[in-house]
């Protein structure tokens, strides 16, 4: 009994020192584990610029962190289009806040300058991945939501979130960066999980982007047309989060697409199982359109010519409605019911969906279309390596089809 006593006095003795110790050495308590963490990456250095410093100070400031949800950003500017705030025209980390925040330097957060470098590309997926596992391991939480601010079109390459100041010697500095689909892909086992990812860029809500994020992300938010200047209104969002800090993933990706209302388009999906079905679908609905097509082909002509496409973009067509004119105009009985299937699979996927009269027949989600031989060109060789091409047989009925 007396050799127990002992033991525990010495083990008090050691974690009495080691407390004191630790006090002493102005050890740091442990950074407090938000509900959520709100992440904003934001490529502004190409001609978006003017709307950074409004969209920090006026949206994400509004509502700003709280004990339950934080708010960050990491915002790029270049010369030539805003000179507020100092006309600063580096890559900052902001820990946004509500009261009186401004964009500028000062607000700008030091431990994030004292690694970096002051001038990144956003079109760098290492710049991805850096401001995403930083944030996580200096803002911990149980949920985080990552949000892309910038230019867009979905998968093809030298679009997505551009940059056109290009800090590398072995780039040509009057190329634009961009983060294309195989820098992402590359980026996700790095950044680790997202529960939902927003796309505050135009023409991003693709089957193709989608498929990407599936295994990485709970649910997505995003437009099958082009964003305006306003674009989503994180103000609301945030204000949702405030006063909820229990959303879920969905939740959060339903209130992306609602706030942003002044857009053509918008919608929210899932990526859990029922992702799974309607892949499952596509890739069944692509099988038994190039069994019908020596017999259906003017068909397909009729139904693909009559469906939903977006401005400046017809290679991009409506799938739910795709399908529905394939199921209008096709009289054999599996395509028909494949056709079916595909519609069943959208709208269970699709959280929120919204749109002007100007697109009736838009459904939230997006897929490549391509006509004719003349229409396979760089993009659509790209297109072949994406992982949606490679994991259903939608890719291999556009190549028997566009001859």
């Amino acid at each position: 009994m007396r050799k127990i006593q002992f033991a525990l006095k010495i083990l008090f003795v050691f974690v009495l020192l080691t407390t004191l110790t630790g006090n002493a050495a102005g050890a740091a308590p442990p950074t407090p584990r938000a509900k959520w963490t709100v992440m904003v990456y934001m490529s502004g250095d190409n001609d978006l610029e003017p709307y950074i410093v409004s969209d920090i100070e006026t949206e994400l400031a509004f509502t700003g962190s709280t004990a339950d949800v934080q708010v960050v950003a990491l915002a790029d500017r270049g010369p030539g289009y805003d000179t507020s705030r100092g006309d600063w025209q580096t890559t900052e980390f902001f820990d946004v806040t509500q009261e009186n925040f401004k964009a500028d330097l000062a607000h700008a957060d030091a431990d994030w300058d004292e690694h970096h470098l002051d001038e990144l590309s956003m079109g760098d997926p290492q710049t991805l991945i850096d401001f995403v596992t930083w944030t996580k391991a200096n803002y911990p939480a149980n949920h985080y939501a990552l949000y892309f601010w910038g230019h867009g079109w979905n998968w093809h390459p030298g679009w997505v979130m551009r940059d056109d100041t290009v800090d590398d010697t072995d780039v040509d500095p009057s190329l634009s960066d961009t983060l294309d689909m195989e820098e992402v892909k590359v980026a996700l086992p790095s950044i680790g999980f997202i529960d939902m990812v927003g796309f505050d860029g135009c023409n991003m809500a693709s089957i193709e982007v989608q498929m990407l994020w599936h295994g990485h992300a709970t649910a997505l938010a995003h437009s099958q047309e082009w964003v305006g200047w306003e674009g989503i209104q994180y103000d609301l969002v945030l204000a949702d989060l405030a006063q909820n800090p229990d959303m879920t993933a969905y939740d959060v990706a339903i209130a992306t697409s609602q706030s942003a209302s002044a857009d053509k388009t918008w919608s929210a999906v899932a990526l859990d199982s029922r992702f799974d079905t309607l892949i499952t679908a596509v890739n069944d609905w692509s099988i038994a359109l190039k069994k019908g097509l020596a017999v259906n082909r003017k068909k397909y002509d009729r139904a693909f010519g009559a469906t939903q496409d977006f401005w400046q973009a017809p290679m991009d067509k409506d799938l739910y409605d795709m399908a529905y004119e394939i199921n209008r105009l096709v009289s054999n009985s599996n395509i028909k019911l494949k056709s079916q299937a595909v519609m069943s699979a959208v709208n269970a996927v699709v959280l929120d969906e919204h749109h002007t009269n100007g697109y009736p027949d838009a459904h939230g989600i997006t897929i490549y279309y391509v006509s004719s031989a003349a229409g396979k060109d760089l993009d659509y060789t790209y297109y072949l390596g994406l992982d949606f091409a490679s994991q259903t047989g939608w890719n291999e009925f556009l190549d028997a089809y566009a001859k």
